[in-house]
């Protein structure tokens, strides 16, 4: 059976855990993951994240005969892709607008603290990340872009929150350089608003309250980050 389920998760969250319904493992898609197409041979982690892009694929979890899990590729029918689209476009929820932010307190790299006391009346732009997680990397430009204009006006708060540690930080940012001032080590509150999927942006309205909530590796995301800021800065 097509694990339709397993589509969706995927195409909003790559490297997240991801759980079949009818499954009780768990599968982490990463650099280790053992992703195979339909002729038996091995796609690498850049093809495979193409290949789903695509919307021309989903996956099912497979087990060999040494008991080995591997991610084995099935192509869609025309009509299973349309449906692939339609799903997808349910990635940006609107369920989350309105709700109010958890309290938080955070100090970035740089030392500067970021807390809901002192972002009173001001837009907070929330990106939760981790450092092997190929839609996170693969979006990093288009944050970069909305990051450099926004960065000197004053009503805007940028942080992006993750689970890792100052090493892994370090290692990530000489490689990929994210221009959003980066808070570690916060797995607590990263898993409170993320619920476990990566990237997910947050825009924060000057109450508090969500503006946009977009979970995903999302095309355009630069895009629909600078239209929620736009749409918050007016209120």
């Amino acid at each position: 059976m097509k694990l339709y389920l397993f589509l969706f998760l995927l195409i909003t969250n790559f490297s997240s855990e991801i759980l079949a319904q009818d499954a009780p493992q768990s599968i982490q898609i990463n650099g280790q993951s053992i992703i195979k197409d339909p002729q038996g041979n091995k796609v690498s982690l850049e093809d495979f994240m193409g290949l789903m892009e695509s919307k021309e694929w989903t996956i099912e979890p497979m087990v060999n005969d040494s008991g080995q899990q591997y991610i084995q590729l099935v192509k869609l029918s025309k009509e299973e892709q349309k449906a692939m689209v339609a799903m997808q476009s349910t990635t940006t929820s609107n369920k989350f607008n309105g709700i109010q932010v958890p309290y938080f307190n955070f100090i970035d790299r740089d030392g500067n603290i970021i807390k809901t006391d002192n972002t009173k009346n001001k837009v907070v732009v929330f990106n939760f990340w981790f450092a092997t997680c190929p839609p996170c990397i693969k979006e990093i430009p288009e944050l970069n872009e909305v990051y450099e204009k926004y960065k000197n006006n004053k009503d805007i708060v940028f942080a992006a929150i993750t689970f890792e540690k100052e090493e892994k930080i370090v290692q990530f940012q000489k490689k990929y350089n994210l221009k959003y001032p980066i808070v570690g080590r916060e797995g607590g509150f990263s898993q409170a608003i993320t619920r476990g999927a990566y990237p997910t942006n947050v825009i924060i309205k000057r109450d508090g309250t969500i503006q946009e909530y977009i979970s995903g590796g999302m095309i355009g995301i630069g895009k629909q980050i600078e239209a929620a800021i736009e749409e918050a800065l007016l209120q």
